[in-house]
Formats: structure tokens, C-alpha cells, sequence
């Protein structure tokens, strides 16, 4: 049996057990991740979807594992399918900062997300995304900087508290911005959203340091 036939589609299993078993596995084994990425190019969506499920469970303990095989998630942005779009997004957040070059190439398609898919998970990984590629040096700060901005306004601010955390990255390598930004976490932190005010505050807190 291969791998692909011990997912949770193709096993009948309709919760995500199968799905975390062979995650383990390839955690065990980190060579049957090729086949599980190559699996992100068959028809059968529902199998598409575990193969990214599985790649994102990985990614979560390896990221370093999982980065190789971006470019394969990132052809998942453009599907109709929501599960396919959010796994994709999610595997894709997690690698960013060991896959920057893929989510450079990302960014107008991440920017489209943020601004107009109507999944909230799929806009809040997408701001991680962004936000961890900000990380990653100036140039990808500078790159990331305005787009984050722009998403603390946008959906009425429900991806505020994560562009927040990606303005303390860039507060890390663009100090030129600080006062700026300082402007920023003071606006936010007495957001009527808890998540918002915390995060702002964290902003406060290393731009404080």
C-alpha cells in the first residue's frame, strides 16, 4: 500500500485520524514526503486536501522539512476549493521564513487573499505568511511593510492582531519606522478585540526595548 492509499479519502475515514497517522509516519520518515507532495497534483481533491493537511501537520515540527516543496502548495492558492486554499496557506505560513523566495513571488497572489477571499482562515494565514516572510531581511520587511498596514483596516480589522505581529519584525529591521509604528500599537491597544490589544501591546512592549 502507498502511502497515498493510507489517507483519510482514500481509506474511507471521514475524521482526520488517517490523516495524523500518516503524518507521524512521514514524521518518522521524512522521505515520504516527496510522495506526498506529489500528490497535490492529482484530480481527486479530497486527496489533494490530505496531502496538504499531512504536509502542514509535518511542517508544524519541520518546517525545514517541508519548505522544499512550497512552490507544489503554492499552485493550491487559485483553487475554488476553501480546504485547499486554507491548507495550502497554513503548510505555506509556517515555511515562509525558510522558503522566502517562493513567498516573494507570493506576494501580489497573498495580497489578492488578504484583500479578497472570503475565508477568514485562509486571510489569516495569509497574513502570517507575509508577516514571517517580513521576517526574514530588510528587503522582505520593506516588501511586507505596507501590506501589513493595510491589513489592520481591511475585514472590518479581523486580521489585525496578525499584522501586528508581523509590524514587530518589521520594527526589527527597519527601525527608521518605529515612531511610526509606535503610532500604530497605541491606536491598537485599546482595540474592543482582545487578541488585538495583546498583540498591539507586544508591539509596544519591543518597541519599548
Amino acid at each position: 500500500m502507498t502511502i497515498l492509499a493510507r489517507l483519510s479519502s482514500q481509506t474511507g475515514d471521514r475524521s482526520q485520524a488517517s490523516n495524523l497517522i500518516v503524518a507521524r509516519q512521514c514524521l518518522e520518515n521524512p522521505r515520504l514526503l516527496d510522495e506526498i507532495s506529489g500528490g497535490l497534483s492529482e484530480l481527486d481533491e479530497a486527496l489533494v486536501g490530505d496531502c496538504a493537511e499531512v504536509l502542514t501537520k509535518v511542517a508544524e515540527q519541520h518546517p525545514e522539512w517541508v519548505a522544499p516543496h512550497a512552490a507544489a502548495l503554492s499552485a493550491l492558492l487559485t483553487r475554488q476549493s476553501t480546504r485547499l486554499r486554507w491548507e495550502a496557506m497554513h503548510a505555506l505560513a509556517l515555511v515562509a521564513t525558510r522558503a522566502a523566495d517562493t513567498v516573494m513571488a507570493l506576494v501580489p497572489l497573498l495580497v489578492g487573499l488578504i484583500r479578497y477571499d472570503k475565508s477568514v482562515i485562509v486571510r489569516d494565514y495569509a497574513v502570517d505568511a507575509l508577516a514571517n516572510y517580513a521576517s526574514t531581511s530588510p528587503q522582505a520587511a520593506r516588501c511586507a511593510y505596507p501590506y501589513l498596514k493595510e491589513s489592520l483596516a481591511l475585514w472590518d480589522g479581523k486580521q489585525a492582531a496578525h499584522a501586528l505581529q508581523g509590524l514587530v519584525h518589521v520594527s526589527r529591521l527597519l527601525p527608521e519606522h518605529r515612531p511610526e509604528l509606535a503610532a500604530i500599537a497605541s491606536q491598537h491597544a485599546t482595540s474592543a478585540r482582545p487578541v488585538v490589544r495583546q498583540a498591539a501591546r507586544r508591539l509596544q512592549e519591543y518597541l519599548q526595548q
